[in-house]
């Protein structure tokens, strides 16, 4: 179903692109929110969430058709931040551990977004109401990455710190812990007025950060005997609500 949405807007945006006139404005967005996980076996805790960015909207104001006025379609490269927060109390026996960590990562993101937008009927013009809705494509650059484990008898940090793996500045890097690709959707509201627009939304993604390998398989693992505490990132989906500010800075006629 997702791969058919995702076909399905993408030869939308060709075939609109192909045969409809459109005028087309170009401009930069950044903007702040809050980023976690959605995962079920971790209490997480958000992170700050960023984007920046360039856009492109294609307005089919010449068009002679029911697009125009209404319909937009949006696409554009923006550099994001997401992650989380993460932590879990295990019971190991007859005592408790304590487990905490986060990952920090930076996203090269590509939207691809059908809108419509709304002119407020009120005296001062200019006012316009936009939502939007599209899939979108992210690929990892780099981050960060942590994980210490805290027992109640040595409760020192630099005792406990990087027990679930070696902790060099290489296994730190957040994408050997975690999928580097995300795909996803993106919903979201706007508020347009002259060359500035505000928009709220929520980014999130399809694809699980960490296949396979969840907290409560190491749990079992242990209470099994096993020795495989190879603790990663559990399943667990991108998801970011975000506040962006864009500036319009020209447009051209196609």
């Amino acid at each position: 179903m997702k791969k058919i949405f995702l076909l399905g807007l993408m030869g939308l945006m060709g075939f609109l692109g192909a045969h409809a006139q459109f005028s087309l404005d170009y401009g930069v967005k950044a903007g702040i929110g809050l980023a976690t996980m959605d995962d079920d076996l971790s209490t997480s805790a958000p992170i700050l969430g960023a984007t920046v960015g360039g856009y492109l909207n294609f307005n089919f104001t010449q068009s002679e058709s029911v697009l125009q006025e209404t319909f937009f379609l949006q696409t554009g490269l923006n550099l994001n931040r997401r992650g989380s927060n993460f932590e879990e109390t295990l019971e190991t026996g007859t005592s408790l551990m304590h487990r905490e960590g986060y990952y920090h990562a930076w996203y090269l993101q590509m939207p691809i977004l059908v809108g419509l937008h709304y002119e407020l009927p009120i005296r001062a013009s200019g006012h316009v109401l936009g939502v939007f809705l599209g899939p979108q494509i992210s690929f990892g650059l780099f981050g960060a990455y942590g994980d210490r484990k805290i027992t109640p008898s040595i409760p020192s940090a630099a005792a406990n710190y990087d027990v679930n793996f070696n902790g060099t500045d290489a296994d730190r890097q957040v994408f050997n812990h975690i999928n580097r690709f995300d795909v996803g959707a993106i919903f979201g509201v706007s508020y347009e007025y002259k060359e500035f627009t505000v928009s709220l939304y929520i980014d999130r993604g399809f694809l699980a950060t960490s296949e396979g390998n969840d907290v409560l398989r190491i749990i079992e693992n242990s209470q099994g005997g096993s020795s495989d505490v190879n603790v990663k990132i559990p399943n667990g989906h991108n998801v970011a609500y975000m506040l962006t500010l864009s500036y319009k800075l020209g447009t051209t006629n196609k």
